[in-house]
């Protein structure tokens, strides 16, 4: 914490003070703690974030009914559920969607399922928001006005007028169309069309930060204070604005605060990983050296931009990690988030979980993923795990005060485990995140965060500089004894699965058999490093240990063989892992990786 905010807060501090002082001799002591109380609770939002291109999930959390008993306040439409795709422009230009055409019926189809969907999630009594990339509009109205719209890059210019009054207008149609909003949540990082066939669109920041500004001002000023409703601005670009206090401050200093203006950033400092950024890809020119070089040799640090600035904010949690099964098995974030990372508490910078900033004014909120996230699988049947997280940051954040294991034994109480097994099932649940960063990562740093995310397992084509790294600095062993301890810990999981009863039986079954799932997992994982590490080693010196080389490769296919067979004969667990990578990357696969090497035993 810097200079001048330890200053404010003993300004602040010594204000309450005296003003508390000044109640208490007027009797009015009771009615200033009871809205103490009130302005502790956090806004609590869910989203369920569907793949694009694909079905939509098939969730409990879709249900409104669902949300508002679990604790939700509202509820986040998906990108593809946003409004403004349901908005027809008929009174900015009938040419947009003209009466009788394909692209007209699928907006008119569009806004019939969207007035549904708002409409049951306010009859619940959850609010209502959207969540919409910007710049996105129909693309007949960028081909007709491409002049007035587009730059000499054919990108579509925020900074021109006729751009800024589109902007307006969309504002002013989607809340004219949907009274049920009760806001938007804005995306600008990233742009999804796959489900959007008569639309187009990129990011807003064609001039550089300015255009951030510009855009918040605009949405700002048609949101909050022309129609009093609340907006969320995402800071997600993968980069600076979300990460770096110096950027995320230049923007949100140009902009007034308003009471019905959030900004909304993930508690990671960049994606929802735990490992050491070690991306080569990542811009690290902005980075204090004290982040870089302390916090990120030890893990993702909790995002720095974090209770900064003069703006109220709300933090985005992911409850299925998409880097990290996706709710196929145990991995229990919410202590993680809400106390601290065990990486993190090692590294020993504050703040590093929810925790240590639920004090300050300007955290209002908490935003969780309970599904979704990423692409493609493992594709979870059964939602225990992630409403596990969900339903602990959740309850936590409406109640700060409580520790997060007392909500941790509220669900365990709730699904109907017996007293004496809760400690059981702590322990299983803590062991999965300690699994999770010795299977996936690693507590010593320098493994690609991305050799394997969603349902796919890449091989040496991204390993290579870091195992070469590896090498150099003589650790090839140690990083294989922290894949075996991980298989170790997966072990242990899968025996305490099979001492817990849950009062539905189908509960306590797939709590065992996603065990057994986790535990094949990182048995795969354990033997692929061992093909790997060691036969690249080996040729690297030009001494390759066939024998031992043989040895792994039939751990590596016995495993695969028998994780394969338990997936596909389970349907009530997730589907395996990809050894053949896809989107035409197949090169890059395991798989390719073991063909490699197997071909050294002919």
């Amino acid at each position: 914490m810097n200079i001048f905010s330890i200053t404010t807060e003993k300004v602040r501090s010594r204000y309450f003070s005296l003003l508390y002082l000044f109640l208490w001799l007027y009797g009015m002591d009771d009615i200033f703690a009871q809205r103490q109380d009130e302005t502790r609770k956090m806004l609590t939002m869910d989203m369920v974030h569907h793949n694009p291109g694909e079905a939509q999930t098939d969730s409990r959390f879709l249900d409104p009914a669902f949300l508002k008993a679990t604790g939700y306040d509202a509820k986040v439409f998906f990108l593809f559920e946003a409004a403004q795709f349901g908005i027809d422009w008929q009174d900015f230009d009938g040419e947009i969607f003209p009466h009788g055409g394909p692209a007209r019926k699928w907006v008119e189809q569009k806004n019939d399922t969207l007035q549904l969907k708002y409409s049951a999630a306010k009859q619940a009594g959850l609010k209502v928001y959207c969540m919409l990339d910007m710049l996105v509009f129909p693309k007949k109205l960028v081909e007709k006005n491409r002049e007035g719209m587009c730059n000499g890059d054919g990108k579509i210019d925020i900074s021109l007028p006729f751009t800024q009054q589109c902007i307006r207008s969309l504002i002013g149609q989607m809340f004219q169309r949907y009274p049920q909003l009760d806001g938007l949540v804005i995306r600008t990082g990233e742009t999804y069309l796959q489900d959007a066939p008569y639309h187009t669109g990129g990011s807003p920041l064609v001039h550089g930060y300015g255009d951030h500004v510009a855009l918040i001002n605009i949405l700002r000023e048609e949101v909050c204070q022309n129609r009093d409703k609340d907006l969320f601005y995402r800071t997600w670009d993968f980069g600076k604005f979300h990460a770096l206090p110096k950027y995320y401050l230049e923007v949100t200093e140009q902009v007034e605060p308003h009471p019905r203006l959030y900004f909304s950033i993930k508690h990671t400092i960049v994606d929802f990983w735990r490992s050491a950024i070690t991306d080569s890809s990542m811009d690290y020119s902005g980075f204090d050296a004290y982040w870089l070089d302390e916090a990120s040799r030890h893990g993702v640090p909790f995002n720095p931009c974090i209770g900064i600035g003069r703006h109220q904010q709300v933090i985005e949690v992911q409850a299925q990690r998409e880097y990290e099964g996706k709710a196929a098995h145990a991995n229990y974030i919410a202590d993680g988030v809400i106390n601290g990372f065990e990486e993190l508490k090692t590294a020993g910078i504050r703040p590093y979980s929810l925790d240590q900033v639920k004090d300050n004014p300007l955290i209002r909120g908490v935003w969780t993923w309970s599904r979704g996230g990423g692409w493609r699988g493992p594709y979870a049947a059964n939602e225990f795990w992630p409403e596990l997280n969900a339903h602990v940051v959740t309850q936590w954040a409406r109640d700060p005060d409580r520790s997060e294991e007392e909500v941790f034994r509220d669900f365990a109480l709730s699904r109907g485990l017996p007293e004496a097994e809760i400690p059981l099932f702590r322990r299983l649940c803590l062991m999965s995140a300690q699994g999770v960063m010795r299977g996936h990562y690693s507590m010593m740093g320098g493994v690609y965060v991305n050799w394997t995310r969603d349902d796919n397992i890449s091989g040496l084509h991204l390993l290579r500089p870091y195992f070469d790294s590896i090498i150099a600095r003589n650790t090839a062993q140690a990083y294989l004894d922290e894949k075996t301890e991980a298989l170790e810990i997966w072990k242990e999981i899968e025996r305490l699965s099979e001492k817990l009863h849950f009062p539905d039986g189908e509960t306590s079954r797939f709590v065992r058999l996603s065990s057994t799932y986790g535990r094949m997992k990182f048995q795969l994982f354990d033997a692929a490093w061992k093909v790997m590490l060691n036969a690249y080693a080996g040729e690297k010196t030009g001494k390759i240990d066939l024998a031992k080389l043989r040895e792994n490769l039939e751990y590596y296919d016995r495993t695969l063989s028998e994780w394969t067979a338990f997936a596909d004969g389970n349907p009530t667990v997730a589907s395996a892992y990809l050894t053949s990578y896809p989107y035409g990357r197949e090169d890059i696969g395991i798989g390719k990786t073991i063909d490699y090497f197997r071909k050294k035993l002919e």
